[in-house]
């Protein structure tokens, strides 16, 4: 580091920049401040400032980048599509962080279609591997998610993002990672290490330790590259749709569902949601006929009697419509009574639910000062459970003023995601400390019972519970070594 000695910091950073304008060209070094003010945005209130935006074109570019933050001891925060609404947009972790923004890094680089498998780099979008499978007219699609169709595949798999249908779990579904330390040296997962190996798009585990997970959720690498395990899709898919108007019948169909998840009959994702939820996603707050906030119940009544209390929605999908009437008896049997890869953007209408003007063609929840907040917790699949997590993410919001926008998330024939979504108004004066108090509650209340965070943003930070094993230590040690001057996303949570 003797290239910082005797410098200010601005010396520094400007050294630094002069390095990186030399490594990926001037005009992707960014300093404009409208940029940059749009960059240190996100959906709820947040002080990191960003001094500049990389933006380079490959893995060698990543690795120069990375080296020179190393010399220079100027941290920098990687993003890829930078759509990580609700979690904290593309706000880096600590302040003066620049940010390595992957976006053009874009490139599909392989696809097999018979072992159903697509490998990216991080800047590619659900939007643009839709399009690019559906042009080469295959038979295979990738899992969508709720959030944005222009978010990064790869971004999304690192946080364990959940998606809809077949492989929802997409973190579980990948493998073969190109991971730019923080030195700036190159690792490959699994068989990638190994140069030829035909397997290594297809076996995730390789030999030895599986390094994977040690870059999801981590400050630990840059990763440049990753493969997906794709879905086929299937002659026979059917859409469906329970309204639920009695708790109890609800706690009983979540037993119900939670047997044919594992006996198979339901094979991907589906979904248990309330009446706020369903409300937020078709249209805005009813401020003209409600007039104030949070919601009264008999405006919540009015919306019930055309949806119920909670709806379950999935997909069932089969080989042929034989089997598929089957599988549609079973589930009828079970309640009394967009899952191939398409991506949409309607569930970002809930990012809107409280602003006063419309929501634009082309929404950006940061830009337009939405307030929307992210609290997702594991349950493990049973009523007891689910029912325990729901009273308390039903009963902390309203304390607070908000809405309790729920939804139970069928992650596995084992564990549900219980998802609480936070709408406010950013414009709204004193929202945003309001909006974060209740996040802090919640996430308290739900840990004390059992239920603990699958994804912690920016919103979460300091707010981990205490670690009573050697984890915490452990990942301090591999943070150590892995990057010895911390200049990868320092902050950043990782218990």
């Amino acid at each position: 580091m003797s290239e910082t000695e005797g410098k200010t910091p601005a010396e520094v950073l400007e050294a630094a920049l002069a390095a990186w304008r030399e490594a990926l060209g001037e005009a992707h070094v960014i300093l404009e401040p409208e940029a940059l003010e749009a960059a240190q945005t996100a959906t709820f209130a947040t002080t990191q400032r960003i001094p500049a935006i990389l933006r380079p074109a490959d893995t060698v570019q990543v690795q120069a980048c990375l080296r020179i933050a190393q010399a220079h001891g100027v941290p920098v925060y990687p993003v890829s599509g930078g759509r990580n609404w609700g979690y904290g947009s593309r706000v880096p972790s600590g302040d003066g962080s620049v940010l390595l923004d992957l976006g053009r890094m874009n490139r599909v680089l392989e696809h097999d279609e018979q072992l159903a498998y697509l490998t990216v780099e991080p800047g590619v979008t659900f939007r643009q591997a839709h399009a690019w499978l559906r042009e080469k007219n295959s038979s295979t699609f990738i899992t969508t998610i709720g959030g944005s169709p222009d978010a990064s595949l790869v971004g999304n798999a690192l946080e364990r993002g959940d998606g809809r249908g077949p492989n929802a779990d997409i973190f579980q579904h990948v493998c073969a990672l190109e991971v730019v330390l923080p030195t700036g040296e190159v690792v490959r997962t699994g068989h990638a290490r190994f140069p030829g190996a035909h397997a290594a798009p297809v076996f995730r585990w390789g030999l030895g330790p599986v390094l994977d997970g040690l870059f999801s959720q981590s400050s630990l690498g840059v990763v440049t590259r990753m493969t997906f395990w794709l879905s086929r899709k299937q002659p026979y898919l059917r859409e469906f749709f329970c309204a639920v108007n009695d708790d109890a019948h609800l706690w009983s169909a979540v037993d119900r569902l939670q047997a044919l998840a594992l006996d198979g009959t339901l094979k991907g994702s589906f979904f248990f949601w309330n009446d706020l939820k369903a409300f937020s996603v078709t249209q805005q707050y009813p401020y003209a006929s409600v007039g104030r906030t949070p919601l009264p119940d008999w405006a919540r009544d009015q919306f019930r009697e055309g949806f119920g209390r909670w709806a379950i929605s999935g997909a069932l999908s089969a080989p042929d419509a034989e089997i598929g009437a089957l599988l549609e008896r079973r589930l009828a049997a079970a309640l009394d009574g967009a899952f191939q890869g398409v991506p949409t953007e309607a569930n970002l209408a809930m990012t809107y639910w409280r602003k006063r003007t419309p929501q634009p063609e082309a929404p950006d929840p940061d830009r337009d000062r939405c307030g929307f907040i992210w609290c997702s917790v594991a349950v493990p699949f049973t009523s007891a459970h689910a029912k325990r997590g729901v009273e308390i993410a039903d009963r902390v919001p309203r304390l607070f003023g908000l809405e309790p926008n729920l939804a139970l998330l069928a992650h596995s024939p084992r564990c549900l995601y219980l998802v609480t979504a936070l709408a406010y108004d950013r414009d709204v004066r004193g929202e945003d400390a309001r909006a974060q108090a209740c996040y802090r509650a919640l996430t308290q209340e739900l840990a004390q019972a059992g239920y603990f965070l699958t994804r912690a943003g920016l919103q979460a930070q300091e707010l981990s519970p205490p670690v009573p094993d050697a984890t915490t230590e452990l990942v301090r040690t591999l943070k150590t070594v892995l990057d010895p001057w911390g200049i990868l996303a320092p902050e950043r949570s990782e218990n």
